[in-house]
């Protein structure tokens, strides 16, 4: 009697884990989005899966995490220019910062909307007969000003020298 009770707890505690983990997996596959699950059917597919969409969301994480931090860089520059001119940013002079990028150059480019001296598509013109191909470009206009971060890579057939 005593080992049939043993039996029929180990079952039941079995079964129990067994339910468990069935309630998990369905979990898991709820929160998979269709792609990730189409065509899978074993419970190792969707934990594979998951690994593969939980990576996919921390490169986007990254993606913008680094985004933040040019905006919060390019309006870092736009305030410590103000500060330190003592003068609204409309009457600051415009100018070009150009600084080195991983494989390449990243440009920012600062003018107020009257003083407009270097329009942008002059600017990636030169980087274009420069050899750099263009990555990105983001506009933003803060305190009537247009500022550009353009970042562009070097081709492979010319070399940049920094200073």
């Amino acid at each position: 009697m005593m080992e049939e009770n043993k039996k029929w707890m180990h079952k039941e505690t079995e079964r129990q884990r067994r339910q468990e983990m069935s309630n998990l997996c369905t979990n898991l596959r709820s929160l998979l989005p269709i792609e990730y699950i189409k065509g899978k059917r074993s419970i190792s597919d969707h934990v594979n899966e998951a690994m593969h969409y939980i990576n996919h969301l921390q490169n986007k994480v990254k993606q913008l995490q680094d985004k933040k931090e040019e905006l919060m860089k390019v309006s870092n520059l736009s305030r410590n220019v103000t500060t330190q001119n003592g003068s609204s940013s409309s009457n600051i002079q415009p100018f070009v910062i150009v600084q080195p990028f991983p494989g390449g150059l990243e440009i920012v480019c600062s003018y107020s909307f009257n003083k407009c001296l270097f329009p942008l598509s002059r600017v990636l013109s030169m980087l274009l007969k420069e050899g750099l191909n263009l990555i990105s470009c983001t506009s933003n206009m803060i305190e009537g000003r247009f500022i550009y971060t353009i970042r562009s890579e070097v081709n492979s057939a010319c070399s940049i020298n920094y200073e």
